[in-house]
C-alpha cells in the first residue's frame, strides 16, 4: 500500500509539473506576443491584389526558361483605385515602343535592346508614356526593343539576351536597367517569394534563380512561385517576427548582391562574344545600385545612373501606384539614356545620320 501511494504521488507530481510548464509556456508566449505587438509588429495579412485585366483577366503565360512572360495582345489594366492604363504586347510578348502601324519599317533598322523589370516594361503607364517608347521617339533611326517584364531581375536579362542572340541579329547596344531589389529576385529567397506569390492571380508564375555553390560557382534552377508560411503567422505577431527574422538570415546567407554581379559578368561576356556593347543603367538611387554601377565601371562596362530623386512624388505614379515611376520620370530616363548612348556607343554612321535628321 505505501508503494502504491508513492506511485500515485509521483504521477500527481508529474501531472502538476506538466500543467505548470504548459501554463508557464502559455504565459511566456502571451507576454512575448504582447511585447511584439507593442513594438508595432502584426500578424501577416494576405491581401488580394485587386487588379483587373481586360480582356481575359490574365497578364502572364508560362515560359520554359524564363518561367513566365507576357501574354500577347492589347490590354486595359485597372488598379484598385480605378485607375486604368493601356498595354500592348506584340506577338513575341514584348511591349510596343511605337505605333503598330510603323512596325514594318523597324525591320531594317539597327536595334537597341532594353532589359529590366516593371520599371522598364512601364507598369501603370500607357504605352506611349514608357521610357522605351520615348527613347524610340528620340532615336528614330534605331529600333528600340523593350524586353522589360514585371518581376524580372538580372537572371532574366541574361536568359533573354542569350535566347534573343540565337533568334535575331545582334543589336548595336544592350542596356540592362538594374535596381537593388533585383538581387533577391536573382536568388529567389523567401522574402521575395512572400511578396510575389499573390501575383499568380494574373497568370501562373515560375521563377528561374541562381545560387552560389560551395565552390563559388553559379548554379541555376527553376521553382514555382509559392510561399510556405510559418505556422500561425497569420494570427500571431510573434510567429510572424520569427518568420521575418528567418527570412533575413536566409537572404544574408544567399549573398544575393554577389550573385547579381556574377550574372552581370555573364551578360558582359555573352555580349562581347557577339560584339554587342552592354550598358548598365541604375534605375534606383541607393547604396547597392551605386555599388553595382561602380563594379560595372571597374569591369569596363559603361554605367549610368538613371534614377531620380526618390523623395519627390512627381517621379512616382502617385496616387495610383506609388511603387513605379511616373511619366515624368520615364521622360527623364529616356533623355539620360539617350545622352549616354550618343556619347559612348552610337558613334557609327547610322547615329550620325540620326543626328542630322534631328
Amino acid at each position: 500500500m505505501p508503494q502504491q501511494t508513492l506511485h500515485l504521488t509521483r504521477c500527481k507530481t508529474l501531472v502538476f509539473a506538466l500543467i505548470a510548464l504548459a501554463l508557464g509556456t502559455t504565459l511566456a508566449l502571451a507576454a512575448a506576443e504582447g511585447l511584439v505587438r507593442l513594438k508595432g509588429i502584426e500578424p501577416w495579412v494576405v491581401e488580394d491584389i485587386h487588379i483587373g485585366v481586360t480582356p481575359g483577366g490574365r497578364f502572364y503565360a508560362p515560359h520554359p526558361t524564363l518561367g513566365y512572360t507576357h501574354l500577347p495582345g492589347a490590354f486595359v489594366v485597372t488598379l484598385p483605385d480605378g485607375y486604368a492604363f493601356r498595354v500592348t504586347h506584340l506577338p513575341n510578348t514584348l511591349r510596343v515602343t511605337h505605333p503598330l502601324a510603323t512596325d514594318a519599317q523597324a525591320r531594317s533598322k539597327p536595334e537597341i535592346w532594353l532589359f529590366g523589370c516593371s520599371f522598364t516594361h512601364g507598369w501603370s503607364l500607357n504605352d506611349e508614356e514608357t521610357y522605351p517608347w520615348v527613347l524610340q521617339e528620340r532615336l528614330p533611326m534605331y529600333e528600340v526593343v523593350n524586353y522589360g517584364v514585371g518581376g524580372y531581375g538580372t537572371i532574366h536579362a541574361l536568359l533573354q539576351l542569350r535566347e534573343a542572340l540565337h533568334t535575331r541579329p545582334p543589336p548595336v547596344v544592350a542596356v540592362y536597367a538594374y535596381a537593388a531589389f533585383h538581387d533577391e529576385r536573382n536568388t529567389f529567397v523567401r522574402q521575395r517569394r512572400k511578396g510575389v506569390a499573390l501575383w499568380n492571380q494574373l497568370g501562373p508564375l515560375i521563377q528561374p534563380y541562381a545560387r552560389l555553390d560551395h565552390t563559388g560557382h553559379l548554379r541555376y534552377a527553376l521553382a514555382a512561385v509559392e510561399y510556405r508560411e510559418f505556422p500561425l503567422m497569420r494570427t500571431s505577431a510573434l510567429s510572424h517576427l520569427l518568420e521575418m527574422t528567418y527570412n533575413e538570415v536566409e537572404a544574408h546567407v544567399a549573398h544575393s548582391h554577389e550573385v547579381s554581379k556574377r550574372l552581370l559578368l555573364e551578360m558582359a561576356h555573352l555580349a562581347m562574344q557577339h560584339h554587342v556593347t552592354l550598358v548598365v543603367a541604375g534605375i534606383t538611387d541607393d547604396e547597392l545600385t551605386h555599388e553595382l554601377l561602380t563594379f560595372a565601371h571597374n569591369q569596363g562596362i559603361p554605367a549610368l545612373e538613371l534614377a531620380n530623386d526618390l523623395t519627390t512624388d512627381a517621379y512616382w505614379n502617385v496616387p495610383h501606384d506609388g511603387g513605379h515611376p511616373s511619366p515624368l520620370a520615364n521622360r527623364l530616363y529616356a533623355a539620360r539614356l539617350e545622352a549616354l548612348l550618343r556619347h559612348e556607343v552610337l558613334t557609327d554612321e547610322s547615329a550620325t545620320t540620326d543626328r542630322e535628321a534631328r
